[in-house]
């Protein structure tokens, strides 16, 4: 029995393998390579058929729902826009912007955007206005996708207005004072490298170049009243996700009760899928009512979307049977058996999280089980005081955000935003977070040695 974490993990391997594999070379639509190696996977590591279709159904229902439901507002909100000079607008008035670019300005957008509630949820939400700043070229669509892609995973991760940070620090009793001090400078980091690494893996900035002198210059553009429109049905919704996040902290710094409860509705996927639809369509007047009462158009839009829609469904069912195995909580108990104390005491809390995630797939189940696992050896790892406890919060978080594969549904969604082939969304999004999360505990090591002398 002892046994069986680690041959679930090597079925998950073997699972993650096939699938690209048939998606990349046999052109296998990734819907259906999900759903027939879940099943598969189910049934390899134990699981009986109606446990595998009940657990999986849920998975799917539940993520259809959320982020589903906003992937389907992003579209209709996309289409909209598209229907209007608002795109185009955007994009070439950002190319005037001299010293932004619309690579740092989206890098921003996703920094802001990961302190929201759920970073599939917050991603959908800026992807028409991803789309609209770099949708004229594929290597500028890679870029300007993978790094706020990449800086919603880090700001999520270890911020301390996003949930897995306050997850964390609440299990681990961490001052959250020092967790907001030491967590900001090490989030801008990893968004600088996220940046940086999407920049240098896509495609040659000639191509950008040339596609850019292609384009008509910004006189010719008169989209300035749609591009505020677009600009309020992102920003709007993003806000309110991001509202629900710091009423969903412990403290209760938005009041309790009924209030809170208030709070916390404001962020549910059909109220802000509405939000955004409706600021869009009034926005634009009868346009916006004509478009939205065609039945041609709105059915080509679900039709754009539909298959994503399946895809992250399935990665949620897919989720879902992984987290039900156990392997990822079994495998992260073996390591606490390595009695290392002092700086190296929080790699064990980065690598619990990291192996949680990897195998189960959710940020936050891993931030809650990894903390939960490590509150009680705190002070055997040398990490008991209050800045020990901080820093092994940023950890748990830096550990959380890694790595981002197959059975995580923001991976299908950055990968088919970027409209990037699963191989090179692991290339780009998976890597990508592998690297972060090295670069985050190399940083949390030389923290504790250099200025607290652990």
């Amino acid at each position: 029995m002892s046994g069986m974490p680690f041959f679930q993990a090597l079925v998950l391997l073997a699972s993650v393998i096939v699938i690209v594999v048939a998606t990349q070379w046999r052109h296998v639509h990734p819907f259906l390579a999900i759903v027939v190696i879940a099943m598969a996977f189910g049934l390899a590591v134990g699981f009986s058929v109606a446990f595998v279709g009940k657990t999986f159904g849920a998975g799917f229902s539940q993520t259809v729902y959320s982020p589903g439901l906003l992937i389907v507002a992003a579209g209709f909100v996309a289409g909209l826009a598209e229907s209007t000079t608002a795109s185009s607008w955007l994009t070439a008035k950002i190319d005037r912007w001299r010293g932004l670019g619309p690579t740092r300005l989206a890098t921003l957008l996703g920094l802001i955007a990961g302190i929201g509630a759920w970073p599939a949820s917050a991603f959908a939400i800026l992807t028409p206005l991803l789309r609209a700043l770099g949708a004229h070229t594929p290597p500028k669509r890679e870029a300007t996708t993978i790094a706020p892609a990449l800086a919603i995973s880090a700001s999520h991760g270890l911020l301390l207005v996003s949930p897995v940070p306050i997850a964390a620090a609440a299990i681990l009793d961490a001052p959250w004072g020092r967790v907001a001090i030491f967590g900001l400078p090490l989030a801008i980091l990893l968004v600088a490298c996220g940046a940086v690494w999407a920049r240098w893996l896509s495609a040659p900035r000639a191509a950008v170049e040339r596609s850019t002198q292609e384009r008509p210059p910004i006189q010719q553009q008169r989209g300035g009243w749609p591009a505020t429109v677009l600009l309020l049905a992102t920003s709007i919704p993003l806000l309110m996700l991001i509202f629900q996040s710091l009423g969903d902290i412990p403290s209760e710094p938005l009041g309790g009760g009924t209030a809170r409860e208030m709070v916390l509705g404001v962020g549910r996927p059909l109220v802000l899928f509405l939000a955004g639809l409706g600021i869009m369509a009034l926005g634009l007047g009868r346009l916006g009512v004509k478009l939205l009462a065609d039945s041609t158009w709105t059915g080509r839009v679900i039709g754009n979307v539909a298959g994503v829609l399946l895809i992250v469904g399935a990665a949620g069912g897919l989720q879902r049977l992984c987290q039900e195995t156990g392997m990822a909580e079994l495998l992260g108990e073996r390591l606490l058996d390595w009695h290392v104390a002092g700086p190296g005491g929080l790699l064990i809390p980065f690598l619990i999280a990291a192996v949680i995630k990897t195998l189960q797939g959710s940020s936050l189940v891993a931030a809650i089980t990894a903390a939960g696992m490590v509150q009680p050896f705190l002070l055997p790892l040398g990490i008991g005081d209050e800045s020990g406890k901080a820093l092994a919060t940023l950890a748990v978080g830096a550990g959380a955000m890694t790595v981002s594969h197959v059975n995580d549904e923001y991976f299908w969604l950055v990968t088919w935003s970027g409209g990037l082939s699963p191989l090179r969304g692991l290339a780009l999004v998976s890597a990508g977070t592998l690297l972060q999360g090295l670069i985050a505990a190399a940083a949390l090591l030389l923290l504790s040695v250099l200025v607290f002398g652990f």
